[in-house]
């Protein structure tokens, strides 16, 4: 059966170890802060990855002038046109990410969503560049507030599609921007948006797929999958998601959750994820708070924010 050792050290920084004795894939899940190592019983050899979220970066243009309304509120003073070319400071925290994983050696960066606040074409490319630059290969998955204009009329779903096809298509780098996945050194990495807190057909049909593959399995999404008890405001395939306890959709002026919640479809995701074995992680955003689950033979670890400074560091080593 599998246990879980909590270690306190006197620093108090919290640090457990997951020892997974009956998971043929891994043998044990070290984690701290910013830190996860996976010991691993059969590995092509060792290399790091890191996760980022939620830098919530803006910089505008004249491009952006006609969506003034739409993007204010996450925007600030950015926004405004005597200050277009002028950050609101946080690709500082991102650059800082970068070059930590240039020191690493990391052979793959994971953007897990909002990175910025809404689809502004300056903020992309920006963006774009500063990943180009950096030298790294990365990857992109959105969060609520990246394909969000607050007020723009439409559902989340259409939202979405909308500006994923446009503004926000270079982030993607020709993948398709619901779903993908990139093999390294025997780990499928899959990065599947759950940014709308739904779970689609097709979705949930690639991720069948690649679990079939064989591979031990890092997903990489925004919003957390859902576990009772956890500090975490309706995650993905919660049954409390539905519009009675949807308390900002007012607040980011947008449609409210559906009457009648999630679908079977994301209820279906969420079982597989949490029960299927070569699942080894979960990797999410979204709350801005460092948060970790300890599963059989899994964790699920939702990062701090970007904007403040987190990054999670994910080493793969042979045992």
């Amino acid at each position: 059966m599998n246990k879980t050792v909590f270690l306190i050290p006197a620093a108090l920084a919290c640090i457990f170890s997951c020892s997974c004795p009956d998971n043929e894939i891994v043998s044990n899940i070290i984690v701290a802060e910013g830190h996860v190592t996976y010991q691993m019983k059969s590995l092509e050899r060792p290399f790091k990855v890191m996760f980022i979220s939620d830098t919530h970066f803006t910089v505008e243009d004249g491009r952006g002038e006609p969506y003034y309304d739409y993007s204010k509120r996450m925007g600030g003073s950015a926004v405004e046109p005597e200050n277009y070319g002028v950050t609101n400071g946080n690709d500082k925290r991102l650059a800082v990410s970068l070059e930590k994983a240039v020191k690493d050696s990391v052979e793959l960066v994971i953007l897990g969503g909002d990175i910025i606040n809404f689809p502004s074409e300056a903020s992309v490319e920006y963006v774009v560049k500063m990943m180009e630059d950096s030298g790294l290969e990365w990857a992109y998955t959105s969060g609520n507030h990246d394909w969000h204009y607050e007020g723009e009329p439409g559902v989340a779903a259409d939202q979405r599609d909308k500006w994923e096809s446009s503004s926000m298509k270079p982030l993607y780098q020709g993948e398709n921007p619901l779903f993908y996945s990139r093999q390294i050194n025997g780990i499928n990495f899959l990065f599947i948006d759950d940014s709308t807190n739904e779970i689609t057909d097709a979705q949930l049909e690639f991720l069948e797929k690649e679990i079939a593959r064989g591979l031990p399995v890092i997903l990489s999404i925004h919003i957390p999958v859902y576990l009772p008890g956890q500090n975490i405001d309706y995650g993905c395939g919660s049954p409390y998601w539905n519009r009675d306890n949807d308390i900002y959709y007012e607040i980011e002026r947008r449609e409210p959750w559906p009457e009648e919640g999630h679908t079977s479809t994301t209820y279906r995701f969420r079982e597989i994820v949490l029960n299927e074995p070569s699942v080894i992680g979960i990797f999410a955003g979204h709350t801005h708070e460092w948060k970790v689950d300890c599963l059989s033979g899994k964790i699920q670890y939702v990062s701090g924010a970007g904007r403040d400074g987190h990054d999670v560091l994910i080493s793969f080593v042979k045992l």
